[in-house]
């Protein structure tokens, strides 16, 4: 049973706004999410509406700003606008109900997360840079979430700059906490055997930057596999036209939406978890 062109159009409505560009029953389905996942110098925040951003090259540098660097001054006006509602106090205690949810992730992000991992001394002067890491990417995997928005951490060029931004981050922190000399030394394990020692010497070198290489990967990968389930079981039901598709689909649909708002809040604490016990690790060296 084939579904009429009238019925079809909320479902294309649908697929078009998370796609940021018109879709239609005949469009091969693998450049509809090339194209929603990609970067791009136009923003559809809604279907037909088209904004050109501004591209311009500085000295062979691209330093204009696409859809992705877009979403991330939006996620940064919002977590602004957020914390100055939500950090008004009345005898040091929150006034609204944002407040107190804010001020409920703090808590949790500072005694499950940065103390554990850094400990009570250290906690107070990282707890700025880890929270401001866990709103920043919690910020953008919502809005990604939002029909006509696109993901920024699905870009892996992003990944990979806040990845390589820890990886700076934590061995700095080691070398000033213990001294170069010392952190470098203390990187391989003591009391190895002498005939294992250049193994596992490579082996532990490497690791400071598989750190580094895992966060980018976990991050880019989960956040843009998310993106691809909805938008092809989406366009499925625009592909193949029959109200079976579309019965079985759509709830489906909403269901991985919902488990993708979980994983919106997953991954952006795991980001912040894994990079605090980086640092952590770094600073408290217990070779």
């Amino acid at each position: 049973m084939q579904i009429k062109k009238s019925l079809l159009a909320p479902f294309a409505l649908i697929a078009s706004a998370f796609g940021a560009g018109p879709v239609r029953a005949e469009e091969n389905l693998g450049d509809f999410l090339t194209h929603h996942i990609s970067n791009s110098y136009e923003w559809h925040p809604v279907p037909g509406v088209t904004l050109h951003l501004p591209h311009w090259m500085v000295g062979g540098i691209d330093m204009g700003i696409s859809q992705h660097v877009l979403m991330m001054f939006i996620a940064g006006g919002l977590l602004i606008l957020l914390f100055a509602m939500g950090g008004r106090r009345k005898r040091n205690a929150p006034t609204g109900r944002l407040g107190h949810a804010l001020e409920a992730l703090v808590i949790y992000m500072r005694d499950e997360v940065v103390e554990p991992n850094l400990g009570k001394k250290e906690a107070p002067k990282w707890l700025p840079f880890f929270l401001t890491m866990f709103f920043f990417f919690l910020a953008l995997n919502l809005i990604s979430l939002i029909p006509g928005f696109s993901a920024a951490t699905g870009n892996v060029n992003f990944t990979a700059t806040m990845a390589l931004m820890v990886f700076i981050v934590y061995n700095v922190a080691g070398m000033v906490h213990n001294g170069p000399g010392h952190y470098i030394v203390n990187v391989v394990p003591k009391g190895v055997p002498l005939f294992v020692l250049p193994i596992i010497a490579l082996i532990e070198f490497m690791g400071l930057f598989t750190k580094a290489v895992a966060l980018c990967i976990r991050l880019f990968a989960n956040m843009t596999a998310g993106h691809i389930l909805i938008l092809s079981l989406t366009g499925l039901i625009i592909v193949f036209k029959s109200y079976y598709v579309a019965i079985g689909f759509l709830p489906m649909t909403l269901f991985i939406y919902l488990i993708e708002v979980l994983v919106a809040f997953l991954q952006a604490y795991i980001f912040t978890l894994l990079s605090a016990l980086f640092v952590g690790m770094a600073i408290h060296q217990e070779h």
